[in-house]
């Protein structure tokens, strides 16, 4: 990671983001009216962030830069950022180490919370400015980074670590766009990566452990009972309960004097059908006591403004209710006290016997808003289970997403449209899961109990942490209200959408053909990361990766024979490594002479094959040439790394222009002239390019024109490939 840094861009006052809109310069949206910040404010609001996922919440939309104790720092981490996010940035597209692909906005915060947490170490340390920065403050930082900063006693994993040192590092790439960057060459810890430091070792395994069938049985029955026998009943007294809502929200005025005999009337009504007076809250009744209320007042206890509400449309005060006093104390001494909600409960079967019991006693509102929150958890939690959908997928659920489909015989087919938020660019991408019928109800209950409208989110509002949705499903399950119902205790034990996906995809992959099946479902990039998930080492895993060896060889062979068969027509092969494929080819048709008495004309397309498979399996595919890998001492990418006795080439490191073992054919023309024009364009034709950069892109363009040529040139089979030395 060294490189030749230019000099400080402070001193030659290159401020090239100065003034910039943040949000455009990064090239995405911004809701119309929202916070436009600029580069040079000290706090970026991107609050108004058009295509933010549920998953970047509020607190990660602020970007504070004065937790940076030097400011002259604070414009070093604004112009770090601002270059991550805008990677075609005039300015940052010339920067010969600087990453192709703009940083997800989601992680914005956590990288200015690393660069804080580097900043103010330096400064805690004497260093004023980057130029400073040498090896030993770097170590001294890896010992403090790696231990917790609340225990100091207590030493972080490596995964943590590394994103810690990855931030020192990092900064060396833009050192010419900074205003101030560390010294000539200088890079800390050079020659070795992030995870080289910290002893951090990256694994395809999942590591998630799946829930147990203890646990998952009684969670999913729960959930099940809950939707389909209590979510209706439930969602019917919640709708009234938002009506009663908005109703108090339009009753914002006093009692007029006229409508005092209209309440009068109401309470007797309520009297003569033996209707239970509303009970007030427990701090409804402190409020009380400490506003000066005797303890033994018979209306101490009694919700007088819902009363008002309901009755008259408006809000009642300690006045009025002395003037009811004498109609309100009958009430109460004759019907008594009674929560507000869920009253009449209907009658349900038990869980566990099927006895007949009412649904729930009756509730206060804050009972109610736990029930329906523990039930809409509840949703979330089986679609989770059944559906394979992350986190960052469930929360994007939005009121409307179920599709049907119906399909031939009178089957349905279920589908949840989402927006899939991991590996993909900022805001997601829209896709559709493929559900089963009980996912189906339950994301319906949801949209009931939630009275979400249409396109509004149904797992955003109340709580998106699955943490809290799962301790609040558990302790309503365990509780009181569970135990009437007969529910089975849910025992202690982590469950969260991720551990719920590998579960299930444990689950499909021991069936036939499960891991393809696995792949798909839970729309994974890989097989690979299939297997990990389903921890299958052996069986269809090692089945599909004796397929793909099987696959991968057939493709080699049959482009070394369609090579060949240029070679017939006098297409030849360019490039360092032209001059051995040919001569390979040539002893080719001369063994194929030997087993025929005429002119090699027609020959059998297997006995072609047969000869050229030894040639065949030392053929690697690159991007733009083929590599035949036959002796590892003229590998140039192997010379490269120091690795000259390794059994494959480094594919990445690969300069085709000159190893001896490369080759370039027709087939790989246009992906050098597309290299041609881009540098043509992107490169030599900005102006801002410096002198050095402008030679090693002049360099990079002359090299794949005259690939470009060689290719163009190579036509005759007696002619013999022109190189440079």
């Amino acid at each position: 990671m060294t490189t030749a840094h230019a000099a400080s861009p402070a001193l030659a006052g290159l401020r090239p983001f100065h003034g910039l809109p943040v949000v455009e310069t990064a090239g995405l949206r911004r809701e119309p009216g929202s916070p436009r910040p600029v580069f040079d404010q000290d706090v970026w609001d991107l609050t108004g962030l058009a295509d933010a996922p549920v998953v970047m919440t509020a607190h990660r939309k602020i970007l504070d830069f004065t937790a940076i104790t030097n400011p002259r720092w604070r414009q070093v981490a604004r112009e770090y950022l601002m270059a991550r996010m805008a990677p075609l940035h005039p300015d940052v597209a010339i920067l010969p180490q600087a990453f192709r692909f703009p940083l997800n906005p989601n992680s914005l915060w956590s990288e200015l919370r690393h660069l804080a947490l580097w900043f103010n170490h330096l400064t805690s340390v004497g260093i004023t400015t980057l130029s400073q920065v040498c090896q030993r403050h770097c170590d001294v930082y890896l010992a403090a980074a790696s231990r917790s900063a609340t225990n100091p006693d207590r030493l972080l994993s490596p995964a943590t670590t590394v994103a810690r040192i990855r931030i020192p590092q990092f900064l060396s790439l833009y050192a010419e766009i900074l205003s101030d960057c560390y010294q000539t060459g200088f890079s800390p810890w050079p020659g070795r990566s992030a995870d080289e430091v910290t002893g951090y070792v990256r694994s395809d395994e999942n590591r998630v452990l799946p829930v147990p069938d203890t646990l998952l049985r009684p969670l999913l029955a729960n959930c099940l009972y809950l939707l389909e026998t209590i979510g209706p009943l439930l969602a019917a007294e919640a709708a009234e309960a938002r009506a009663a809502d908005e109703h108090e929200i339009a009753s914002r005025r006093g009692l007029l004097i006229r409508e005092i005999d209209g309440l009068r009337e109401a309470i007797e009504r309520r009297r003569k059908t033996r209707t239970s007076a509303p009970r007030a809250t427990k701090s409804t009744v402190t409020q009380r006591l400490k506003n000066g209320w005797s303890p033994s007042d018979p209306l101490l206890h009694m919700s007088w403004h819902p009363l008002v509400v309901e009755a008259a449309g408006a809000m009642g005060h300690r006045r009025d209710l002395e003037t009811l006093r004498p109609e309100l104390e009958q009430w109460v001494s004759e019907c008594g006290l009674e929560q507000p909600w869920c009253r009449n409960a209907a009658q349900v079967p038990r869980h566990d016997d099927g006895t007949p019991v009412p649904w729930t006693l009756p509730m206060a509102r804050h009972q109610l808003d736990a029930t329906v929150h523990a039930v809409t958890s509840a949703a979330y939690f089986l679609t989770s289970a059944l559906s394979g959908m992350r986190a960052s997928e469930l929360v994007e659920l939005t009121s409307g997403c179920r599709q049907q489909e119906k399909r031939p015989g009178g089957a349905a087919r279920y589908r949840l449209v989402s927006r899939r938020i991991k590996s993909e660019a900022f805001g997601g991408t829209e896709d559709a899961w493929v559900i089963t019928e009980d996912v189906h109800r339950a994301i319906a209950t949801a949209e009931a109990l939630t009275g979400a409208a249409p396109g509004e989110r149904l797992f955003a509002k109340a709580s998106n942490n699955s943490n809290s949705r799962y301790t609040a499903l558990r302790s309503w399950v365990n509780g009181e209200y569970g135990l009437r119902l007969g529910l089975d205790p849910i025992p202690d034990g982590p469950v969260n959408p991720r551990a719920l996906r590998r579960t299930l995809a444990m689950t499909i992959a021991q069936r036939p053909h499960g891991l393809m099946a696995v792949k798909l479902h839970l729309k994974h990039v890989s097989v690979a990361t299939a297997e990990g998930y389903a921890a299958r080492p052996g069986g269809h895993q090692a089945a599909f990766a004796a397929e793909v060896a099987a696959e991968e060889e057939a493709e080699h062979l049959r482009l070394t024979v369609a090579a060949y068969e240029d070679y017939q027509r006098g297409i030849l092969p360019s490039g360092q490594g032209a001059r051995d494929l040919i001569a390979a080819f040539k002893a080719v048709d001369q063994a194929l002479e030997r087993h025929d008495a005429g002119p090699v004309t027609v020959i059998d397309d297997r006995r072609v094959e047969r000869v050229l498979k030894v040639k065949a399996k030392t053929l690697h595919v690159g991007v733009g040439n083929y590599c035949w890998f036959s002796d590892p001492g003229k590998a140039l990418c192997l010379k490269l790394a120091g690795t000259p006795n390794a059994a494959e080439p480094l594919m990445g490191l690969c300069d085709s222009a000159r190893c001896p073992q490369a080759t370039h054919h027709p087939q790989h023309r246009q992906i050098w002239a597309d290299h041609v024009e881009n540098t043509q364009s992107v490169f030599l034709g900005n102006p801002r390019l410096s002198k050095p950069e402008r030679a090693r892109a002049q360099a990079a363009f002359d090299r794949a024109a005259r690939i470009v040529a060689e290719i163009d040139t190579a036509e005759h089979a007696d002619e013999e490939p022109v190189h440079d030395a």
